[in-house]
């Protein structure tokens, strides 16, 4: 109401301006309605000049949003994601402190799980689990960072190489040893303060030239390859699920933006580590040594590493999001009103927003039968499946007036039934599957409670469950004006036209995409000062013959300065994934980052096409 407020003092300043004109001009007229230079003097004409200037604000408003029914019809069709808020998100932490040792093969919790809060103003927040959760009989036993590495003398070095992180793991098991893990993957968090995480992360994935793993003291062996591998890109790792007609491409943008967090984790491959251990030996402790370059002694970066110990590599975390799926209160139908609120729970409706609508049916009682009649979104590509069948849609709206004056209450649903005979007796309700939030409550828990935060229906060898990171509150993409149209344009754009567009097309597109609008997201879409591409071409190996694949080579320019504590690894995989998925059927992108001083390469992406790398 706030935002009508502008719009109704300048209609009604200039009716008051105009009629003084009018009744200047036409005094005889004026004075039927008790109009003068001065005023008005009759009291009904002064209400009905304030009511139209009420309903011509509201024309103007609408007019300035360029009605926004259009594109939210758009937007419903294509990526409805984007009308709904960003729920709370947080990082939860698994702790097994002496039960993994009793361990005798692999415990998961799977992706989805359900975990609940303490109550905040009567109501439990519910979050689920974006990643796996894998409990081994297995530690971080220690890790550090060495200025200058200390290799045994008969190991050859890569080139250039300055310092070195090691990570001891211990096997906790009663029994054998690391080849009892199997080959699989370690999910490891980097805790820690946000600018040693991005030390960190930067170091693991742009300065890591070489592997090692050390079974004996003094004996050091290398591996083929690194065995580390980011986390977070992937759409079984998603926090927020979208529809397959959404690209994948636009929630890695928010995601990014909205929660960062979930990329500060890592994958510790154990495959090429078992390898190379000697056969037939039950190793109960193993150190990995990652030898870095170009990491001076002297720089920043070192001085932030030297801190580095076991507490900074969690294992068994996820993060998790606000988001659960529930019943919706029936709604009793009775066509006297256009549409209905749709409510989660009305004891407690302040607690609760719905994030999207799942499923409708509508159900029909009479004296003699009972029917379940399914509804299907009115915006939505189903329309004319079949000719022959009556139209069932419904269409939500959410009323922001109503949001701030009665929480819960502001979904409100229509529908449109072609089959409605008002001179039939029957009862009708509409039975709704909604997926919710808890809103900004999880933004009020207390966390890093001694005994938990976090409870999961069922049995856990956890011992408590606890949040590392106090929960987000929910964020919604801007409204302003124009906003949504020019998503929706932005959103049209091929990776073509993206790139040849410039700079400027791609700094608006991550802006539209920045949801808590901090300063530190600002400052990393203006730390991207260059943007060119170049056509190229990758040698693929297939079946039955390898071939030529002609594609794009992606010269992004970054300013090092703006991603100080935030981290340049995280940003670049982002848009690395980002223009990959962009990509055309039978084609590919290769990222290249390079810095604003002096053109250096800071990292060469894969040629990729999809979430599909070319090798």
């Amino acid at each position: 109401m706030e935002d009508l407020l502008p719009y109704y003092e300048r209609e009604l300043a200039f009716l008051r301006r105009y009629s003084r004109d009018f009744a200047e001009r036409y005094p005889k007229i004026a004075a039927r309605l008790a109009m003068s230079a001065d005023g008005c003097d009759d009291p009904h004409v002064e209400r009905m000049i304030e009511s139209f200037a009420f309903l011509s604000a509201r024309i103007s408003k609408k007019l300035d949003d360029e009605y926004p029914e259009f594109t939210e019809a758009l937007l419903e069709v294509l990526y409805p994601h984007y009308l709904s808020p960003f729920p709370s998100c947080s990082i939860a932490h698994f702790d097994v402190a002496g039960m993994a040792a009793q361990l005798s093969a692999p415990v998961k919790v799977p992706r989805g799980t359900l975990l609940t809060t303490r109550p905040v103003r009567k109501v439990e927040c519910r979050f689920r689990t974006a990643y796996d959760v894998t409990f081994l009989p297995l530690r971080v036993a220690a890790a550090g960072f060495e200025r200058a590495v200390s290799a045994p003398s008969t190991v050859t070095l890569p080139k250039g190489a300055t310092g070195a992180i090691s990570i001891e793991l211990e096997y906790l098991g009663e029994q054998g040893g690391f080849d009892a893990l199997g080959r699989q993957a370690v999910r490891v968090y980097l805790d820690g303060e946000p600018s040693f995480v991005a030390a960190l992360g930067d170091a693991l994935f742009l300065h890591v030239a070489a592997a090692y793993v050390e079974e004996r003291p003094g004996v050091w062996k290398r591996l083929q390859r690194v065995p580390l591998r980011e986390v977070g890109f992937g759409a079984d790792e998603a926090l927020i699920d979208t529809p397959a007609r959404s690209h994948p491409a636009y929630r890695l943008l928010s995601e990014h933006f909205g929660f960062a967090e979930k990329f500060n984790f890592f994958d510790l491959d154990l495959d090429p580590v078992q390898r190379a251990l000697l056969p037939g030996g039950a190793v109960r402790r193993v150190t990995l040594h990652l030898v870095l370059t170009e990491v001076r002694s002297d720089s920043n970066t070192a001085r932030l590493l030297e801190g580095l110990s076991a507490a900074h590599l969690r294992l068994h975390c996820t993060p998790v999001v606000n988001l659960f799926r529930q019943k919706a209160d029936p709604i009793r139908i009775e066509h006297t009103a256009t549409a209905y609120p749709v409510v989660a729970d009305s004891r407690r409706a302040h607690g609760f927003e719905i994030y999207s609508i799942d499923q409708v049916q509508l159900v029909r009682e009479t004296a003699a039968s009972h029917d379940v009649v399914e509804f299907r979104p009115f915006y939505s590509l189903h329309h004319g499946e079949d000719p022959g069948s009556a139209a069932h849609y419904w269409i939500a709206r959410r009323n922001a007036l109503v949001a701030e004056r009665s929480p819960g209450f502001e979904t409100e649903i229509s529908i449109v039934d072609s089959d409605f005979d008002p001179a039939s007796p029957r009862t009708e309700t509409l039975s709704l599957s909604v997926t919710c939030t808890n809103r900004d409550l999880p933004a009020l828990l207390a966390f890093g409670q001694p005994d938990g935060d976090l409870t999961m229906e069922g049995s856990s060898i956890a011992r408590r469950i606890s949040f590392l990171r106090k929960p987000t509150p929910s964020m919604r993409l801007s409204s302003g004006r124009s906003s949504q149209w020019r998503l929706v344009s932005l959103l049209a754009l091929n990776h073509l036209s993206l790139v040849q567009n410039g700079l400027a097309t791609l700094k608006e597109m991550l802006r539209l995409h920045d949801l808590p609008r901090s300063a530190i997201s600002a400052r990393q879409i203006e730390g991207i000062v260059g943007l060119d591409y170049k056509p190229t071409t990758q040698w693929l190996a297939g079946k039955p013959f390898a071939t030529f694949v002609r594609g794009l080579e992606i010269q992004l320019t970054l300013d090092e300065d703006a991603f100080v504590g935030t981290g340049l690894h995280r940003f670049i995989r982002v848009m690395d994934h980002f223009f990959g998925l962009y990509v055309h059927l039978n084609s590919f992108v290769q990222l290249v980052a390079v810095s604003r001083r002096g053109g250096k390469e800071l990292a060469r992406c894969a040629p990729r096409s999809g979430e599909s790398i070319l090798v």
